[in-house]
Parts: structure tokens; sequence; C-alpha cells
């Protein structure tokens, strides 16, 4: 009667996600725009929130062969400022599982490491911050495969970044 009850509960949790229409693919979401102030913009002053130089060497070179903004020099000269961060959430996963037949109880623990590009827009002029993205960079433990991921995510972020300009445009 037990697994009887058991199986009930874990099927009604698998079914309602799927009854809440709450399958929602990431194609059925539409784009949205960017504001006209990112789409308008001439010139941009790009910058280095800190945290990785090849990630930003990455991001200014592939700014620099889009050619769709004119890179300057000062924010004083630029319509946006264009940031690059690179971040490291660290955390801790904390779980518990329970032996039935023992009646025994183990916690477990897992430390977790999400390296991030962070690429955010400011107005130059207002400093308020227009749009923002993150890319999950790829876990990578050596450090040849840790740069080629950092690179992978700035040009992933200046990718879509095209798109989403291009949409708008």
């Amino acid at each position: 009667m037990r697994n009887l009850a058991v199986l009930l509960v874990v099927g009604s949790i698998l079914l309602v996600p799927s009854l809440a229409g709450a399958t929602e693919k990431k194609e059925d979401v539409s784009v949205a725009p960017l504001p006209a102030a990112i789409v308008n913009a001439k010139k941009v002053f790009l910058s280095n929130g800190g945290g990785s130089s090849l990630g930003y060497d990455a991001f200014y070179s592939e700014m620099k062969e889009w050619s769709r903004y004119k890179i300057v020099g000062s924010p004083e000269e630029s319509d946006l400022i264009v940031e690059l961060s690179y971040r490291v959430e660290d955390s801790t996963r904390v779980w518990n599982s329970t032996n039935t037949y023992y009646i025994t109880t183990q916690v477990h623990s897992k430390e977790t490491a999400d390296p991030q590009l962070i690429l955010t827009i400011f107005d130059a002029k207002m400093k308020n911050c227009l749009w923002s993205e993150t890319d999950h960079r790829g876990f990578a433990k050596r450090e040849k495969n840790r740069e080629k991921e950092t690179v992978n995510s700035a040009q992933r972020l200046v990718d879509d970044l095209k798109a989403r300009v291009n949409v708008t445009h």
C-alpha cells in the first residue's frame, strides 16, 4: 500500500508541469527588442569590468570586427558604455538521503563553480543600465580549455547582441 501511495505522488508530480503548460520551449519565446538607444547608437566605449583580460580581449576583437559601432577612447565621446565582466559564482548544494531499511539519513554537499561573462550596456549620458546578458562559460579542467571556453563565451555574447540588433533594426 505504501508503494502505491509513493507511486501516485511521484506520478502526479511528473504530470503537473505538462498539464499546466510549463513545457514552453526556447523556440516558442520571441526575442524582445533592444532599447532604441542601443539600436541607434553610433559610438561605444568598451569597458573591462574586471575578472578576465582574455575574455575582454576576445570581446573587444569581436566588437571591432563587427564594426557596427565606432569604438571610442572615452565614455564622454560615446553614446553607450559597453562593459564586459567575468565572475565566478561559488555555491554549495546540500541535500540528504534516507535509507528507510536501516532508518538512517546522510547529509551530502557539493561545491559548484559557475564561471560567467556578463555583458552590460549603459547609456553614456545618464549611466543607466539599458541591457544586460550573462553567458555561463563551459566548465573545463585544463587551463587551455578554460581559455578556449572564455573566448567562446565572449563570442557568444557578441553574436547574441548582433542578432538582437538585427532583429530590431
